[in-house]
């Protein structure tokens, strides 16, 4: 059995606390207007504290999204060593990860 498995069969798995998540996303002042949005309702619904991260409206103004993906384009989730960029990728790895579509 993987680690993978024993941490899906163990049954306080539901409880156990992961690392932190931090969504790096646009100054948009709702969640209603943009991709990052999305992710942050998504994040939500799956009930997954986050911690989130506004980033410079320039994207040249945005090092520390350089640093993580290689570009300047947000929406970035990065949960604990896993750093996923793209709002579908990520809306993909929450329902993976935190169980939600």
């Amino acid at each position: 059995m993987s680690e993978v498995d024993l941490v899906k069969e163990a049954p306080e798995a539901g409880n156990r606390e992961r690392p932190t998540v931090f969504l790096f996303r646009c100054q948009a002042p709702t969640d209603l207007i943009c991709p990052c949005g999305r992710v942050a309702r998504r994040l939500k619904r799956a009930g997954v504290t986050y911690e989130t991260r506004r980033v410079a409206f320039s994207r040249r103004h945005r090092p520390e999204i350089v640093e993580l993906t290689g570009q300047s384009a947000v929406p970035v989730l990065v949960d604990g060593d896993q750093v996923v960029h793209d709002s579908r990728r990520i809306l993909e790895y929450v329902g993976r990860e935190f169980g939600t579509r």
